[in-house]
Protein backbone atom coordinates (compact mmCIF):
# COMPACT_ATOMS: atom_id res chain seq x y z
CA UNK A 1 0.00 0.00 0.00
CA UNK A 2 1.06 3.56 -0.65
CA UNK A 3 0.79 6.77 1.28
CA UNK A 4 -0.22 10.31 0.40
CA UNK A 5 1.13 13.35 2.21
CA UNK A 6 -1.54 15.77 3.44
CA UNK A 7 -1.02 19.18 4.97
CA UNK A 8 -3.29 21.88 6.29
CA UNK A 9 -3.12 25.17 8.22
CA UNK A 10 -5.31 26.23 11.11
CA UNK A 11 -5.33 29.47 13.08
CA UNK A 12 -6.45 29.33 16.68
CA UNK A 13 -5.78 27.83 20.06
CA UNK A 14 -4.47 24.32 20.54
CA UNK A 15 -7.97 23.17 21.53
CA UNK A 16 -9.48 24.75 18.41
CA UNK A 17 -6.84 23.07 16.23
CA UNK A 18 -7.61 19.66 17.76
CA UNK A 19 -11.37 20.17 17.32
CA UNK A 20 -10.96 21.37 13.73
CA UNK A 21 -8.73 18.42 12.84
CA UNK A 22 -11.23 15.98 14.31
CA UNK A 23 -13.98 17.50 12.12
CA UNK A 24 -11.71 17.28 9.04
CA UNK A 25 -11.06 13.60 9.79
CA UNK A 26 -14.77 12.84 10.22
CA UNK A 27 -15.60 14.63 6.95
CA UNK A 28 -12.85 12.78 5.11
CA UNK A 29 -14.10 9.41 6.35
CA UNK A 30 -17.67 10.33 5.40
CA UNK A 31 -16.65 11.35 1.87
CA UNK A 32 -13.95 8.74 1.19
CA UNK A 33 -14.57 5.76 3.44
CA UNK A 34 -12.73 4.37 6.41
CA UNK A 35 -9.78 2.64 4.76
CA UNK A 36 -6.99 3.47 2.36
CA UNK A 37 -8.44 6.79 1.17
CA UNK A 38 -5.17 8.71 1.40
CA UNK A 39 -6.88 11.52 3.32
CA UNK A 40 -6.58 12.86 6.85
CA UNK A 41 -9.20 10.35 7.96
CA UNK A 42 -6.49 7.67 7.84
CA UNK A 43 -4.26 9.39 10.43
CA UNK A 44 -4.26 7.97 13.95
CA UNK A 45 -5.39 11.19 15.58
CA UNK A 46 -3.27 14.28 16.11
CA UNK A 47 -0.13 14.92 18.12
CA UNK A 48 1.32 18.34 18.92
CA UNK A 49 5.05 18.80 18.50
CA UNK A 50 6.88 21.26 20.76
CA UNK A 51 8.68 22.55 17.64
CA UNK A 52 8.07 26.12 16.45
CA UNK A 53 9.19 27.23 12.99
CA UNK A 54 9.86 30.72 11.69
CA UNK A 55 8.27 30.06 8.30
CA UNK A 56 5.83 27.71 6.61
CA UNK A 57 8.36 26.13 4.24
CA UNK A 58 10.58 24.99 7.11
CA UNK A 59 7.55 23.62 8.95
CA UNK A 60 6.33 21.81 5.84
CA UNK A 61 9.70 20.15 5.25
CA UNK A 62 9.96 19.07 8.89
CA UNK A 63 6.42 17.66 8.89
CA UNK A 64 6.97 15.66 5.69
CA UNK A 65 10.21 14.25 7.10
CA UNK A 66 8.83 13.37 10.55
CA UNK A 67 5.24 12.22 10.05
CA UNK A 68 4.84 8.44 9.77
CA UNK A 69 2.40 6.36 7.75
CA UNK A 70 -0.16 4.77 10.12
CA UNK A 71 0.81 7.29 12.80
CA UNK A 72 -0.86 10.46 13.99
CA UNK A 73 -0.86 13.70 12.09
CA UNK A 74 1.59 16.18 13.62
CA UNK A 75 0.85 19.83 14.40
CA UNK A 76 3.62 22.42 14.68
CA UNK A 77 3.44 26.11 15.44
CA UNK A 78 4.60 28.59 12.82
CA UNK A 79 5.64 32.15 13.60
CA UNK A 80 5.94 33.96 16.90
CA UNK A 81 4.54 32.84 20.22
CA UNK A 82 1.68 35.31 19.84
CA UNK A 83 0.78 34.07 16.35
CA UNK A 84 -1.84 31.33 16.34
CA UNK A 85 -0.86 29.57 13.08
CA UNK A 86 -0.48 25.81 13.18
CA UNK A 87 0.50 23.52 10.33
CA UNK A 88 -0.58 19.88 10.36
CA UNK A 89 1.02 17.17 8.25
CA UNK A 90 0.43 13.43 7.88
CA UNK A 91 1.38 10.53 5.62
CA UNK A 92 -1.96 8.80 5.07
CA UNK A 93 -2.46 5.28 3.79
CA UNK A 94 -3.89 4.89 0.29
Amino acid sequence: MGAAYNEMKVRGSRAFVAETFERVQEQDRYENGHSYSGGFGMAEGLSFSPCTFSDEQMASTWLADNAQKWGPAIAVKVGSETDQLWMIGAWCSC
